[in-house]
């Protein structure tokens, strides 16, 4: 299994994420139930959105982490954290503290990367998406996995229905809401 693939549909969820007594949530917990106690809003925007407005968007709605990048049907193509568009700002104002993560070609690509990007799709890795019949544990999974704050829940047709984050989830179990 790659770190791109998403749970297995099958693949039983690890032991209750220990939430506080009379907490609704735990690894079980369908992801829907878990999103509308959170209310985050997605953040959606299109692969030719360019990065000034991609980054006004984000810092607006500064509990969703992860922007969604849709096409023109409003299917989720892919993903842009905010990582991403705070190392594009920094690759331009500040070069060097970039310069100093470069270790391989990897790190040349990358650095190469956040200072050429332009628009939304420059940055696009590939869609964090979680189906509605998702529970919590999976969820995380495929947050911890894939090194993400965030995922969004699709309908069966890839249209994002809400957004989850990684941190107001578990926010939400330690305080029991």
């Amino acid at each position: 299994m790659s770190p791109d693939d998403p749970p297995e549909a099958g693949d039983a969820p690890p032991p209750d994420l220990h939430p506080r007594p009379g907490s609704p949530l735990g690894a079980r917990t369908p992801i829907t139930t878990a999103e509308g106690l959170l209310a985050i809003k997605p953040v959606l925007v299109m692969a030719d959105d360019h990065l000034d407005a991609v980054i006004r968007r984000a810092g607006a709605s500064p509990s969703t982490r992860v922007l969604g990048v849709v096409d023109s049907s409003g299917v989720l193509i892919g993903i842009v954290t905010s990582h991403d568009l705070v190392a594009t700002v920094v690759g331009r104002l500040a070069p060097g503290a970039l310069l100093t993560e470069i270790r391989d070609a990897d790190g040349v690509q990358e650095f190469d990367r956040y200072v050429e990007a332009t628009v939304a799709g420059d940055l696009m890795r590939p869609a964090a998406v979680l189906p509605r019949t998702a529970t919590m544990a999976e969820a995380f999974r495929l947050m911890h996995v894939r090194g993400l704050s965030g995922a969004y829940v699709v309908d069966a047709d890839g249209r994002p229905t809400g957004y989850v984050d990684g941190l107001e989830l578990a926010a939400a179990v330690a305080a029991g809401d």
